[in-house]
Parts: structure tokens; C-alpha cells; sequence
């Protein structure tokens, strides 16, 4: 069943591996001899054929790494289960098993198998220290299965390119998608994530999209996602035959493709690691692994269409003709000069990383008698509350903060949805003025802190307890809370405060000119 590209010559396959061996990690040479180059890479590209803008190997590309799927068994050289019941970290009822009801090889295909039925399983990824194979303590409502390339085949830059046949019904969720094999910029989606190809309850409602993502950013809640849907010509569905799905990744660009037909692009002008600001195509100059996998549910799947699981659809099979792998043999540094594109797709502009707020100039004003934009209050209790509210001071103060702890245990503090780089500022400044003391003030304290999104943060800064009814002014060097852990080049909330732990109830505090300043 599989669709070869390569004519046949195995000299042509045992010269094209060797000179592509330096891009991936894993390049085997145990390819079938009739996937071979036809010695077009080394012809100049301004005599190379028309038809090699539809070839991808012949337009510069060459196979590194492959699986055509045509034994019986999946082999273990290129692929390894990951087997936990996690939820994939959006809530899915799957569990991912490594057994032979949910993955095999057979007929020329890969089948990956979603089944109805209970599971338990370890309840943290393969990857976390804490990973124990015989943990019992995470459970599914579903079983299926996930494989991946990770310390197999590990890529920087190519063509990555799979045909298969999708599932259909609410509550699939089939992909074929990157992750970073290092982390070089810390967890998701830090380090980034590529979605080739991903579909959800297909047939739904004629639901017929596939969809192609990058994930990146900053750690939950400031991390962002930008791209693009896409249909097949003629009212096709991918769930009724197989199809060609591919990115292309080159030094500062992303390219997506179905059947061949380039469809969307993104560029590094458009995505950004905020733990790598400095880096312009961070996090996508790494290198990055092949996952393919079939969830259930999930807060997508579950969440569109007629939502839920239509439990009467499954089981399902998500069905993989080959995945292959090929670099540029341009230059095999960046990945340029092999693209192919008719010029007909759509550029999703991405995302830009946070700024600072516009009126942000020596100082940034967060609260000065009115909350800035960008900014609002929260709090966190384990139980009572953190009142905040706007009162009249007086005198020279007029308008200020108050904040009331009616809990033993609580803080308030100003926080953005985005993460803003504030290095250049030099300290935190802001007016306190202590009302009441807690009930029990025999050890009455404050402490201070700021964050760069859970659990990145400057650690308890302590503050001298200030005379009672007085205005005290405080200014905190930012490199004194760099030195406690927090992060200043993507900082969400700058002001934290709260009285000692479990000391706070009845505690009464003003707060004003909360600013960071230059």
C-alpha cells in the first residue's frame, strides 16, 4: 500500500544516506531499495526539473530516516510506547498502553486503536523523575496508544511527512506532531510544539478540517498557540482515504501541506520563547521528535462539534501508510533553500512577545489610586477571604488600595494575563500603611514577593513591619529578587503581599504608587 517516491538504485539510497547523515540522530541505512535517490540532489536547482517542486527529494530534499511499516511488528529501533494515564494534560480518558489490541503492524500499515474500555496506569508522563511503569494510581476510561522517536530520531530542520487514513466519530483526536527532545527553554510550551497534522470528531456534523499548530510562549496561563485549518478540495474527508500531511521547518520558518499543497506558513517574526528572548528563532532551533498518537476526549475533542464522547463510535484506528524524514541538502545548517510552494497559502502572523504597557517609560505605574491597564487584583486563600477595595485616605494620598485578611492564611497582589520583560527596571516601589494588625500580633510580619508565572518565582522578600497609621515608602531592587529565583524578563505579577502565615485574620493594609522604576 505504500506510495513510493524514490526509482530505484540501492548505490543511489547508500550515497544519499551518507550524505545526509549529518542532520538527524538516527539515520538508518536498512531502508527498502526501492526508496532511493535518483541523483537529482546534486544537480544545480536551476536545471532540476519541473516536477521536482512536487518531488520533495528531488527538489533538494533527501530521505534521512524512514518507516514504511511493511514487516509485522512495530520496530523498537525507531519507535518506543509511552505508556501513562495522564490525560495528555487536556483532560483525555485515554490511557496509553503498550499493547497489541491498540498498535500493530500489518497490511503495509501502522494501526493505532482507541477501545472502550478501563485502564489504569502511572499518573505522570515517561519523562517526569517520579515515572514509576508499575504505578497503578492514574486511570482511563479508554485505551490506546502513543509512539515516539524521541532518542531515536531527534531532528533539527526537514520535511516531515506522513500518509495515513484518520479517524472519525466525537471525541477522536488523531495527530502527528514535535516535541523538543531537550527542553533547552524549560517545560511546555517553553521549548515549543509542532502540530503537522491533527483532526478532531471528523464526520461530526461533517466536521472535515485537519488542522496545522505551534505551541509556544510562556508557561500556562501566558502561553499562546497560532494556526491554521484546512480542507480538502471536493468535499473530502480525511477520515475516507489517505492523504499526504508535512511541515517543512527551515531556520525561521514553518511550512504546512496536504497532498502536497502548501497551505500555511509561520515565521519566527511570529513566535517567541519567553525564556529565550534573546534567541530570535528560539524555540524552534532545536531539535524536536515525531509523536503519533489517537486521544479520546479532551478539552478540545470534548469541547466542539456535538461535544463529549459518542462512546457508540469507538473503537476507532487511526491507520499510517509511512512517515518519512528528509533534509535540505542546500544547507543542511538552516534548512533553506528547498521549500516548495505554489504561493497560494496563508500567513498566520503568530504572536508577538508581551510588552510592557504602552504608557511604560522610567516607570510603570500598576496602582496609583486605579488599577492600570494590563493590570488587575487577585487573590489566593486557603480559606476566608482577601477583601480589596478603593477608599479615600486623605491628605495628600486621596485614593488608595485597602486590602482586609479575613483568613489565617491568604494573599492579594497585581497580576497580568501576559508576561512582560521588566529587566530594565532597577527596583518595586510602593506607599504601605498598616490599619490593624492581625487578632493574634505577637508576631505580627510582612512579606513581600513577585512572580514570573507559577512557579517561577522571587521567593518571600521580608518587609519591616512599619509603625501603625503611618505611610512608609519601600523600593525593592529587582536584582535582590532576581537573586530569590524570579525571572525578570517575563514577569506577571510584581506586587504580592500578605502578612506572616498564619497570622493574618483582621489584618487591615493601604497600599499606593506601586510602580517599577528605572
Amino acid at each position: 500500500m505504500s506510495r513510493f517516491l524514490f526509482r530505484t538504485t540501492a548505490l543511489g539510497l547508500a550515497i544519499a544516506a551518507a550524505a545526509c547523515g549529518g542532520g538527524g540522530s538516527n539515520n538508518n541505512d536498512d531502508n527498502d531499495s526501492d526508496n532511493v535517490d535518483d541523483g537529482l540532489v546534486d544537480e544545480p536547482v536551476e536545471t532540476r526539473p519541473e516536477r521536482c517542486l512536487e518531488d520533495p527529494e528531488n527538489s533538494g530534499y533527501c530521505l534521512v530516516w524512514q518507516d514504511e511499516f511493511s514487516g509485522d511488528v512495530i520496530d523498537s529501533e525507531k519507535w518506543t510506547h509511552e505508556q501513562n494515564c495522564t490525560g495528555g494534560g487536556n483532560n483525555e480518558a485515554q490511557c496509553y498502553v503498550d499493547n497489541a489490541e491498540n498498535s500493530w503492524v500489518a497490511d503495509d500499515l501502522l494501526h493505532i486503536k482507541a477501545i472502550r474500555e478501563d485502564s489504569v496506569g502511572p499518573a505522570v508522563v515517561d519523562d517526569d523523575p517520579n515515572y514509576d511503569p508499575g504505578d497503578t494510581s492514574g486511570s482511563g476510561t479508554y485505551t490506546s496508544a502513543r509512539l515516539r522517536t524521541k532518542g531515536l530520531g531527534d531532528w533539527k530542520y526537514g520535511r516531515f511527512e506522513m500518509r495515513a487514513k484518520l479517524p472519525s466519530g466525537q471525541g477522536s483526536w488523531p495527530a502527528f506532531w514535535m516535541l523538543p527532545t531537550d527542553g533547552a527553554y524549560g517545560g511546555w510550551p517553553l521549548s515549543g510544539e509542532i502540530d503537522i497534522l491533527e483532526a478532531v470528531n471528523l464526520k461530526v456534523g461533517g466536521e472535515d478540517r485537519v488542522y496545522g499548530t505551534l505551541h509556544f510562549g510562556d508557561t500556562w496561563p501566558s502561553n499562546v498557540h497560532s494556526g491554521e485549518p484546512y480542507q480538502l478540495p471536493g468535499g473530502l474527508n480525511p477520515a475516507d482515504g489517505f492523504h499526504d500531511y508535512a511541515v517543512e521547518w527551515q531556520q525561521g520558518e514553518i511550512r504546512w501541506y496536504v497532498d502536497g499543497d502548501h497551505y500555511a506558513t509561520q515565521t519566527s517574526d511570529g513566535w517567541y520563547s519567553s525564556a529565550a528572548l534573546d534567541r530570535p528563532n528560539a524555540p524552534f532551533d532545536q531539535a524536536f521528535h515525531l509523536i503519533l498518537n489517537l486521544a479520546v476526549g479532551g478539552d478540545w475533542a470534548g469541547n466542539v462539534n456535538d461535544t463529549g464522547i459518542d462512546e457508540s463510535a469507538f473503537p476507532q484506528e487511526f491507520q499510517i501508510d509511512h512517515v518519512r524524514v528528509y533534509q535540505c541538502t542546500e544547507d543542511f545548517e538552516t534548512g533553506k533553500g528547498c521549500a516548495s510552494t505554489d504561493g497560494e497559502f496563508v500567513s498566520n502572523p503568530g504572536h508577538k512577545p508581551p510588552q510592557p504597557p504602552e504608557d511604560a517609560g522610567d516607570e510603570l505605574v500598576v496602582f496609583d489610586g486605579g488599577i492600570h491597564a494590563s493590570y488587575q487584583w487577585g487573590i489566593y486563600t486557603n480559606s476566608g477571604t482577601v477583601d480589596f477595595q478603593v477608599v479615600d485616605a486623605g491628605g495628600d494620598y486621596g485614593d488608595v488600595g485597602q486590602i482586609s485578611y479575613n483568613t489565617d492564611e491568604g494573599i492579594g497582589f497585581f497580576q497580568s494575563t501576559d508576561a512582560y520583560d521588566l529587566s530594565d527596571y532597577t527596583y518595586v516601589e510602593f506607599d504601605l500603611r498598616v490599619l490593624a494588625e492581625p487578632a493574634d500580633a505577637g508576631s505580627a510580619s510582612l512579606t513581600f514577593r513577585a512572580d514570573c508565572v507559577h512557579p517561577c518565582s522571587s521567593g518571600d522578600y521580608p518587609l519591616d513591619m512599619p509603625p501603625m497609621d503611618q505611610w512608609t515608602h519601600f523600593q525593592i531592587p529587582m536584582m535582590e529578587l532576581e537573586e530569590g529565583g524570579l525571572e525578570a524578563d517575563r514577569v506577571n505579577t510584581p506586587f504580592v503581599i500578605s502578612p506572616g502565615w498564619g497570622n493574618q485574620d483582621g489584618a487591615v493594609l493601604q497600599v499606593d504608587n506601586v510602580l517599577l522604576s528605572k
